[in-house]
């Protein structure tokens, strides 16, 4: 027997999600191939292990955020869950030029936009939701709305609140606010299609960041949150 370290052979996987290519281990389950430290060759399946019970749980705002407790041990100012079951999981990176923050990075991003007009705080999700819940100073921006083929109207309004100034479809970045984009969780691509919109117009990748875990991450730390009015 040898007292040695696992050693993984993984399949390859993206490390650039930008246009949706968000692991879906429900459909295309991930192979893995290891000799464990007793020397023996092992084979896995690495997926998403959902329940029969599971298929019709929707994305609802009453149903991801119910705030459902669970364990009659502990109180329940000290708990959560959370469905389990929902969207796809993200990589942790979507851009070599774009940040991916955590919730500390957050936090710092929210103390600086407030003496700071050239960044803004993004919730991307749809009003429903943002209305139901969202972090403290996030504006809602839609990810609808950064589509400019289907929603142009909506479009140009976003560009306006963003900074960039639409010259007969010549875009001027010159005041183009630094953006920090959410929402749902690490399984929700509504931020990220947002993002893929602003490039796709040129919206300097360096101007726009990330936070992975959107509001699921952020709930978890028991972090402050609010009910716009």
């Amino acid at each position: 027997m040898k007292n040695a370290m696992k050693v993984l052979c993984l399949a390859s996987l993206p490390i650039f999600i930008i246009n949706a290519a968000e692991l879906d281990l429900k459909k295309n389950p991930v192979k893995i191939t290891y000799i464990d430290s007793y020397d023996v060759k092992s084979e896995y399946n690495i997926t998403r292990d959902i329940s029969p019970k599971c298929k019709d749980v929707g994305i609802a705002t009453a149903t991801i955020w119910g705030g459902n407790m669970a364990n009659n041990d502990v109180p329940n100012e000290c708990k959560k869950t959370y469905v389990t079951t929902v969207g796809k999981i993200a990589p942790i990176k979507i851009n070599n030029d774009i940040q991916t923050f955590g919730e500390y990075e957050v936090i710092q991003f929210m103390q600086k936009a407030q003496n700071d007009k050239s960044m803004l705080f993004v919730d991307a999700r749809l009003p429903v939701w943002y209305e139901k819940l969202t972090i403290p100073t996030a504006i809602n921006l839609p990810f609808p709305n950064f589509d400019k083929a289907k929603n142009p109207a909506e479009f140009n309004d976003v560009l306006e609140t963003v900074g960039v100034a639409n010259k007969n479809g010549v875009y001027d970045f010159t005041n183009a606010k630094t953006l920090l984009l959410f929402c749902n969780a690490s399984w929700c691509p509504q931020s990220t299609w947002a993002i893929e919109n602003l490039l796709k117009i040129g919206y300097p990748a360096k101007k726009l960041n990330w936070y992975r875990g959107g509001l699921e991450s952020w709930t978890l730390m028991n972090l402050t949150t609010i009910t716009p009015k």
